[in-house]
Parts: C-alpha cells; structure tokens; sequence
C-alpha cells in the first residue's frame, strides 16, 4: 500500500485544497458582521495544536503525495465526486454563514464537511495516508468545536 506513494505535485490533491480554502480566505478578507466563530480555540494546547499540524500536514499530503500506479490526474470516480459534494456543502454552509444564518448545525456541517472531502480525495486519490490523516483531524476538529460550542448547550 505505501510502496506505491510518491512525493509529487497532485493536480486533483491542490484541486480539493484550494476549494476547500477558498472561503477561509474570503473571510479571512471581509469577515462576517456577525461573526460566532471568533475566538473558536480550544483551552486543550494538544487539542489546538494537534488540529493546526494535522490541518497543514494534510494540505501538504493532498498537495505532494500520489500513487504512482494512479494517472496523476483530476479524479472522476465516486470518492472524488463524495469529495467535491463535500466542498459544494460546505461552501453552502459558508454562504449560510456570511448571510448570519450562524446555528449549531451549520458550524458543525463546517466542521464535519473539509475532513470528509479530505478523507474522499484520499481514497480518489489511493493515497490512504491522507485519509487517514483526515479520520485524526475530524476527531481533533470535533473536540474544538465541541469546546466551544457544546451540543445542547
């Protein structure tokens, strides 16, 4: 299974990355009015931490590693449309957002919805490392988002 990767560019792997970024960098530009995700950090250093490595080292997977038995190439099989399904929600999730349409269920949909594409792009992709990494992240990501905004409360 590991004998196969390679450190290479991925055209599919910068792909899922840069459209998975894409309203991180908007808001990052012109941040919501109403804004419930300010100050979203966990009180956990190893939980904060953990879920800002895990974050880059995914991007870095997604963006350096194939399979060199895969074309490197955009995706079309059914993980990778899981992965871009994933990226559309969400992006509905971010206009739900700027448009301060801000509950519980939309920050979680936000939350759940990059490590899914993520793990997806992984198995498109067969390189298993980056959906491995994505399985760790969405526990890392859960914890935070259950720290700050807790289920019921």
């Amino acid at each position: 299974m590991l004998k196969n990767l390679r450190v290479r560019f991925s055209v599919f792997g910068c792909m899922i990355a840069a459209l998975q970024m894409l309203p991180n960098i908007v808001w990052a530009l012109f941040p919501p009015a109403v804004n419930r995700l300010e100050g979203n950090a966990s009180s956990v250093p190893f939980l904060e931490y953990g879920e800002h490595i895990l974050g880059v080292a995914i991007v870095v997977l997604l963006l350096f590693l194939v399979n060199g038995t895969v074309p490197n190439r955009i995706h079309r099989n059914a993980p990778a449309a899981f992965a871009y399904l994933a990226i559309v929600f969400y992006w509905f999730c971010w206009a739900l957002y700027f448009c301060g349409i801000q509950p519980d269920a939309v920050i979680y949909a936000m939350v759940i919805l990059p490590p899914a594409a993520f793990f997806s792009a992984g198995l498109a992709k067969k390189v298993y490392p980056i959906s491995a990494a994505s399985a760790l992240f969405l526990v890392f990501h859960m914890l935070v988002a259950l720290e700050n905004f807790p289920i019921g409360g």
